[in-house]
């Protein structure tokens, strides 16, 4: 079965990079609501063309109010699920091809949305088109769950799962191999502090940074009055910076500073350079004590600074299951009277968010107000599980890897299933690039994991 699975899925190639090229080239990141479009009309647009290339491809379909959709095969009372999103975060800077261009270069499809997910997508539904062309008799519906703003809440699917049955068993091909029996919770949490007014010679007019809580962020500004470019470079001239990532700009008596950092995927903060903060941490030399924001500027770089890991703010934690706590400052807004910082959490699985919250509350001025914004419980499916022993078969017949299920800080539509579990795509050694500029996918590991894919829906889905 092995080989032919997978002279199906090298068959199937063409059709494969066609069509990841076809969805990659809509920028599917969430926008306002538009005319019974909940997430904005571009990811409305992906949604749509996915449904219909299940229907070329001679499938069931189902749009569900376009919060999600589905594309069937198989028959039964029970289904399996295979959960990918059409989503994409913002695409950021720096990139070195189109991210929205979907161009192959050495063998790799280069865009926003090729690992993350929309790859993963297109490896699933050619997966339930080798099923369906081995004509394997399955005794389960498979479905694959195709949702619309898993970056940015997974409402989409919460809509979708109050409509539609519960699948009975779930994989989702949003995270690595092998298959994936812990993810992190995770928290999100919007902090905003007041600033007084004051007189101060120099004037902090707003500092803007970041696009998505659970990026790194790779960009912020800051804009400040009172201060000239000649003297901002004397005053900084000391500080041991990366000088390449700053920029002052003067224009009309108002200085712009802006950092340059690196993105990274928000459940691995410690792989990026979090732009936001590197700018903070200079700041202090730029503006007086008596400046409104001097006070918020002193306590993040005592209590966040540089660290990803949340000690010095009172929520650090590990298990042996699941890791280190992390913690993400992806988007800050500074005006005249307020400032909003916004953090992503990965807590680890023995953990749970009112725990980080109080850590946090019992650490900072009570004139620092912290709201939840989302949380997702964690996921833990026991190793030897069934369900991952089936999984795990199939990927070890196709990669002849024999290492164990693995646990995670990213997070899935897996954890909204009653028992669900993340599965590939990015193969172990592979660069994890999603939520990065020049995110990619590999055509040949694509095509492999499509093979897998087809083998585990038999061997979970199969009439036996």
């Amino acid at each position: 079965m092995k080989e032919i699975i997978t002279k199906k899925a090298e068959n199937l190639r063409e059709d494969i990079v066609s069509t990841i090229q076809e969805w990659i080239k809509i920028p599917s990141v969430e926008g306002e609501p538009a005319d019974n479009m909940p997430f904005g009309k571009k990811v409305h647009k992906a949604l749509t063309a996915a449904l219909k290339k299940g229907e070329e491809l001679g499938f069931k379909v189902k749009n569900v109010d376009n919060y999600a959709g589905h594309i069937e095969i198989g028959e039964g009372e029970d289904i399996l699920a295979v959960l990918c999103h059409l989503d994409v975060v913002p695409e950021g800077s720096g990139w070195t091809y189109p991210p929205y261009a979907a161009e192959i270069h050495d063998g790799k499809i280069y865009g926003r949305g090729t690992i993350d997910d929309k790859g993963p997508a297109v490896a699933a539904l050619y997966a339930l088109k080798i099923v369906d062309e081995l004509d394997i008799k399955l005794n389960k519906k498979v479905r694959l769950i195709l949702g619309t703003n898993e970056e940015s809440g997974m409402k989409g699917i919460d809509y979708y799962l109050k409509k539609e049955k519960m699948p009975d068993l779930a994989f989702s091909p949003d995270a690595t191999f092998p298959a994936i029996y812990a993810e992190k919770g995770i928290l999100d949490l919007e902090f905003t502090y007041p600033l007084k007014k004051s007189n101060s010679s120099v004037s902090i007019l707003s500092i803007k940074g970041g696009s998505a809580r659970n990026m790194v962020p790779d960009f912020c500004e800051v804009k400040l009055e009172g201060i000239d470019k000649k003297t901002a470079e004397n005053l900084l001239s000391d500080l041991d910076y990366d000088k390449g990532a700053l920029n002052l700009e003067e224009n009309n008596s108002i200085l712009t500073a802006s950092y340059k950092g690196v993105s990274a995927h928000g459940s691995t903060p410690q792989e990026g350079v979090n732009a936001i903060s590197r700018l903070l941490r200079l700041l202090p030399v730029l503006v007086n004590d008596d400046n409104p924001a001097a006070e918020f500027i002193n306590f993040y770089n005592k209590k966040i600074g540089l660290e990803s890991d949340g000690k010095s703010i009172g929520c650090a934690d590990n298990d042996q299951v699941s890791g280190d706590l992390t913690f993400n400052v992806g988007v800050i807004d500074l005006d005249t009277d307020k400032v909003k910082f916004y953090v992503n959490i990965r807590y680890p699985v023995s953990s749970d968010g009112d725990k980080v919250i109080n850590d946090i509350k019992e650490s900072i001025p009570k004139k620092l107000i912290v709201k939840k914004y989302s949380e997702a419980k964690p996921l833990f499916v026991e190793k030897d599980d069934p369900f991952i022993v089936t999984l795990m078969n199939a990927y070890r017949e196709f990669t002849g890897d024999d290492r164990d299920p693995i646990a995670i800080g990213g997070g899935t539509y897996a954890r909204k299933m009653k028992k669900g579990v993340a599965f590939g795509p990015l193969f172990p050694g592979e660069k994890e690039l999603a939520h990065q500029k020049d995110e990619f996918i590999s055509i040949d590991n694509l095509i492999k994991s499509t093979a897998i894919y087809a083998k585990s829906i038999i061997d979970i889905a199969g009439a036996k």
